[in-house]
């Protein structure tokens, strides 16, 4: 308690050297994002933030700073949003879209370094669903990935071919050491390019394909695999632990 107090004062006190100006955050108005195309937000505490909905983008305009939940909604379901203002007036948002009948590709944590260090699975749950997919075999290794993400903060675009971790709510970067921060998110991603080792050779999988990856907060203590009947049966490599 007497730490978050602490913490609290000392943003409170970087807040008063820092010169408020107003910010307006453009959002792009699509499935790929939320997972609806919204004609309807509600802003929890419009002290913070205003926003409206305008040629197929939302757009946010900060007041002051805090932090605010966001619902949108397309008449029938709805996508959630939290959204975060800087002392400086710039503006962070995060996004959990409608998932509906989107294709989900779960990610877990992996224990790695003789159990030392824990980090997310973002490559082997795309392996996962390509081998389940019979886009390449167990034995294959994925060597490049190239991808565009339009979610605010979750995944940023692929760089030199590898998957890139986001950012905090409050905007900044998320490094190995807080993976956690991750967890329970959701973000479709639209592959052009994906790159595999194929018995030493490589071979490139062209796909112009969405998938929606939603992140556990579940570690896999294990070195193989993930079976294809997670959630089903018992399996005899490897457990799942909730953090």
């Amino acid at each position: 308690m007497l730490k978050h107090l602490l913490k609290d004062r000392v943003v409170t006190m970087s807040c008063k050297e820092i010169s408020f100006q107003q910010h307006v955050y453009k959002m792009q108005n699509c499935i790929e994002v939320l997972g609806i195309e919204t004609n309807s937000l509600q802003i929890e505490n419009d002290n913070i933030v205003t926003g409206y909905i305008g040629d197929q983008s939302i757009y946010f305009k900060s007041l002051r700073f805090g932090q605010t939940n966001i619902t949108f909604s397309d008449g029938v379901n709805k996508a959630s949003g939290h959204l975060f203002v800087r002392p400086s007036g710039e503006i962070v948002v995060e996004v959990k879209p409608y998932l509906g009948d989107a294709e989900i590709v779960t990610v877990y944590y992996r224990t790695i370094l003789a159990d030392t260090v824990i980090a997310i699975d973002l490559k082997g749950a795309l392996k996962h669903y390509l081998v389940a997919h019979q886009f390449m075999n167990h034995e294959d290794t994925i060597s490049e990935v190239h991808y565009r993400s339009m979610h605010p903060n979750v995944l940023k675009d692929s760089f030199a071919g590898h998957f890139v971790l986001g950012c905090h709510v409050d905007g900044s970067d998320i490094l190995n050491a807080d993976e956690y921060a991750l967890a329970n998110r959701q973000a479709t991603l639209m592959f052009s390019k994906i790159a595999i080792q194929q018995k030493g050779v490589r071979k490139a999988i062209t796909c112009n394909n969405s998938l929606t990856f939603k992140i556990t907060n579940q570690v896999f203590v294990s070195y193989e695999s993930i079976p294809d009947n997670l959630g089903e049966t018992n399996f005899d490599r490897g457990h799942l632990l909730s953090v």
